[in-house]
């Protein structure tokens, strides 16, 4: 059996509805999880494979080999990765910024878009708690996955998508996530024919798939959903994908490790 680390948010829904409904978890136990924690169990072995930050791949690896083709990505808005702050409260301005727990991918980007989209230098924190206090806390929060699609409907907030921000800086897609493995990646080759054909089939099945967001309480609209899985959240790495993940590598300081020359497709 096949242990696989899967982020149990509703951006990957769609992925997780086509490999049901293609056999892909045929021989699989999907062991779920925020992207931190999904992190941890690929590093410490709990599982063999695992959808991973970009950062944490970024950061092992000497430990971890990159499954290409495929991850978690966004060519603009992503909806569900954003800074928020009080209504009348300025990034630019600000000093003091809770960063979410849950995501290294996001943590950098949002010190990224900070410093080079709004000329801010604030002291970060790292905090688990839920948004109404790190909104009161702190001039600025970053919040991902569900809780982010929250925030997007409170009163007296706004919001920041750091997908349409890297996308103004950079001109290029967000990776936020990509498969990788604990062995040669040749050994799970045939992983990345099983997500090809759940992604064809999430694609091509979007009523199903906002139905069943609905069903399990997503806090956004139908219109919101159908929105954010057929524009936002994208599964495919290709070429300009593989462009915006070296683009992140090198603003995120990853290169200085000498990474750049083992960055690939």
């Amino acid at each position: 059996m096949l242990r696989v680390g899967f982020i149990d948010y509703l951006n990957c829904l769609p992925l997780r509805l086509g490999l049901e409904e293609t056999g892909g978890l045929h021989g699989v136990r999907l062991v779920g999880g925020t992207p931190a924690k999904v992190n941890a169990a690929l590093l410490s072995g709990e599982v063999e494979l695992g959808i991973v930050s970009s950062a944490s791949w970024a950061e092992n690896r000497d430990r971890l080999e990159r499954e290409p083709g495929y991850g978690i990505a966004s060519d603009g808005p992503v909806m569900s990765v954003l800074l928020a702050t009080r209504e009348g409260r300025s990034l630019p301005e600000a000093r003091r910024v809770a960063l979410t727990s849950e995501s290294a991918t996001s943590q950098v980007l949002a010190r990224i878009v900070l410093e080079h989209v709004y000329g801010a230098f604030p002291r970060y924190e790292v905090v688990s708690t839920r948004p109404e206090w790190a909104l009161a806390e702190y001039d600025a929060a970053l919040f991902i996955g569900d809780t982010a699609l929250e925030v997007r409907r409170m009163g007296g907030v706004e919001v920041h998508d750091l997908g349409a921000l890297w996308q103004r800086l950079t001109g290029l897609p967000m990776v936020y996530a990509v498969w990788a493995s604990r062995e040669d990646p040749a050994r799970y080759g045939f992983w990345a024919d099983r997500v090809a054909r759940a992604v064809s089939w999430a694609e091509a099945h979007l009523g199903e798939v906002v139905a069943e967001a609905r069903r399990r309480g997503a806090p956004a609209t139908d219109e919101d959903l159908r929105t954010y899985f057929s524009s936002c959240i994208g599964y495919r790495v290709g070429v300009r994908e593989e462009e915006g993940l070296k683009r992140y590598l090198a603003e995120g300081g990853f290169l200085a490790s000498g990474l750049y020359g083992r960055v690939s497709a």
